[in-house]
């Protein structure tokens, strides 16, 4: 991660933690866009062995870790708020997309414990 990236990343993460202490319902909107930001990211990155330019190889699985690292910096509260969600829905958008890249056998979605 270049410099300015890193730069970026930080101060994300200390507005989020400002809406968290100061402003919680504008935290929610601003979480959820980043949720659904971070699922598109992995939409379009799941399968992607080797980056064109940079020659990186870089795992879908770091944007949940990225997501939890935000998460932890805003707060506990907000952490055990937040994270099993986030975690859940995110490790589910790389497994589901990844496996129907590599092989959709990897990932199959069943409802076996809910009942209709």
């Amino acid at each position: 991660m270049g410099k300015a990236a890193l730069q970026r990343r930080i101060k994300r993460m200390r507005y989020l933690a400002r809406l968290a202490s100061e402003e919680p319902d504008r935290f929610e909107v601003e979480w959820e866009k980043r949720l659904s930001s971070w699922c598109e990211q992995i939409g379009k990155n799941a399968g992607k062995l080797k980056d064109r330019e940079s020659g990186e190889v870089s795992s879908v699985f770091e944007l949940v870790n990225e997501a939890l690292a935000v998460l932890n910096h805003c707060g506990e509260k907000i952490y055990r708020r937040y994270a099993d969600k986030a975690f859940e829905l995110l490790t589910g958008e790389c497994c589901s997309h990844f496996s129907r890249r590599v092989d959709p056998r990897l990932f199959r979605v069943n409802h076996y414990h809910n009942p209709l």
